[in-house]
């Protein structure tokens, strides 16, 4: 095969087992003190799976891909390290361009992504794993699994610590939804873009509800923060307000007054808003390419482009707009569904988006279940109750918004959602966890709001 060598078959089978190790070793010492580290090791191999999984569709059912360029790259930029250092440290300290080719030669390859900047930024990562994975691809790909995980496994924590009855249904949302592990688990963008959230809301949680770890906190929201606008920018355009309503809510539930939270609640959602555009809009060039008036426009153009026949049934149409705020705000409904639930097991045409279809399935039953149990009144009551909830649950719609409004193939969808999917999933256990606690006749179990 030609994706693979001798060392993948050697060194995966000696890595992996060590990784099993190493982990249940750490999640025994911690379990008795944190009962939720019980899906520590479970997450992780599931994570490991969906990566190996991803690489052997795209090795052997779809051969070539993203994944397999990814690599391919990194192993260019590893020749040129051992061919010539000089070459290797200024390609290193430049950004994407192609001027860069001219320090490659045909034994080193020439990397297809040099180009690219935020592709780039994947292929030096690559070059960092697959330079401890002595160039086996499957070993690379268990180490972008693994960081992945770690930020995952901070976001987990940081919503059973807010709900501590909740350890197995967030370990649900956030660790055994089959698109996200699999998407989100191989070398691309995906994988690290997940992780990356997972780190800076686990930072944000310690910064703002915590005040403990600053330090550790500062340097994830940072890290990961920066991580997230040169490669995925756009994921900023859901977190920031996001945030802004989050921090909002908690300086809301520092009043006592019932009447006045009322009151200010609507004035502070709307001040979040307007705090959360003017901070897109000073993002500068980092941004430039993800500013709202581009998005709109690139929003418009993708959904025409849709009516061409080059996606040949795989598109999806959420009808016609133009790029005026009012037209864009008219297809929330239909562009959220259709990030969230699409595509249908009817819409679904090979075996991939099958699978896709039927995980769609269970989450459109389930958040009907939750609605048609709980009522509108409810749900609203619900998700303003807990500032982690608004925040997972703002977060969760506003991306699905915005994927489902830019995006009109289902093959690019599946991917580009994963992000919001385990927000969502788990704001619908709190909802209804919630709404359980409110009706419950021990209100001492209740957990801390």
């Amino acid at each position: 095969m030609e994706f693979y060598s001798l060392l993948d078959f050697v060194l995966f089978p000696i890595y992996l087992p060590l990784v099993y190790l190493f982990a249940s070793a750490y999640a025994r010492r911690k379990v008795d003190e944190f009962p939720w580290f019980r899906y520590y090791v479970p997450g992780l191999m599931l994570k490991i799976f969906g990566g190996i999984s991803f690489l052997l569709v795209y090795t052997i059912y779809y051969p070539g891909g993203d994944t397999v360029q990814y690599f391919r790259d990194s192993i260019s930029l590893q020749k040129l390290m051992f061919e010539n250092f000089d070459s290797f440290s200024t390609v290193m300290q430049s950004k994407a361009n192609v001027g860069l080719y001219q320090y490659f030669s045909p034994e080193t390859g020439y990397p297809a992504y040099i180009r690219e900047g935020k592709a780039w930024t994947i292929v030096k990562i690559g070059f960092v794993l697959s330079m401890f994975a002595l160039r086996s691809f499957m070993v690379t790909t268990m180490f972008c699994a693994l960081i992945s995980f770690l930020g995952v496994w901070h976001l987990y924590q940081v919503f059973v610590m807010e709900f501590p009855r909740l350890q197995r249904q967030m370990a649900i949302a956030f660790f055994f939804v089959p698109s996200v592990f699999f998407w989100g688990s191989g070398l691309l963008k995906d994988s690290f873009m997940i992780g990356a959230i997972g780190f800076f809301v686990w930072g944000l949680y310690y910064l703002v509800v915590k005040k403990q770890k600053m330090i550790p906190a500062i340097l994830a929201v940072v890290l990961s923060g920066y991580l997230i606008v040169i490669v995925k920018p756009y994921i900023m355009t859901g977190l920031v307000p996001a945030i802004i309503l989050w921090v909002l809510h908690r300086i809301l539930m520092n009043f006592k007054a019932v009447v006045l939270k009322t009151a200010l609640l609507p004035i502070l959602m709307i001040a979040g808003f307007g705090v959360g555009f003017a901070t897109m809009q000073l993002f500068g060039e980092a941004l430039a390419e993800y500013n709202i008036e581009t998005l709109l426009e690139k929003a418009v153009v993708t959904q025409r482009d849709l009516k061409s026949d080059y996606y040949q049934g795989n598109s999806f149409d959420i009808g016609e707009f133009d790029s005026d705020p009012i037209s864009i705000l008219s297809k929330f409904p239909i562009a959220t569904f259709s990030a969230i639930y699409r595509p249908l097991i009817i819409e679904s045409n090979n075996l991939v988006m099958f699978l896709s279809s039927f995980e769609n399935l269970i989450i459109l039953l389930f958040s009907l279940k939750v609605l048609f149990r709980i009522r509108f009144v409810g749900l609203f009551r619900s998700i303003f109750n807990n500032h982690l909830l608004t925040f997972s649950f703002v977060f969760s719609l506003f991306f699905a918004f915005s994927v489902g409004l830019a995006t009109s193939n289902f093959g690019s969808l599946v991917r580009y959602k994963i992000p919001c999917i385990p927000f969502f999933i788990a704001s619908l256990f709190i909802i209804e966890h919630v709404y359980k606690s409110r009706t419950d006749v021990n209100p001492d179990e209740v957990d801390n709001q």
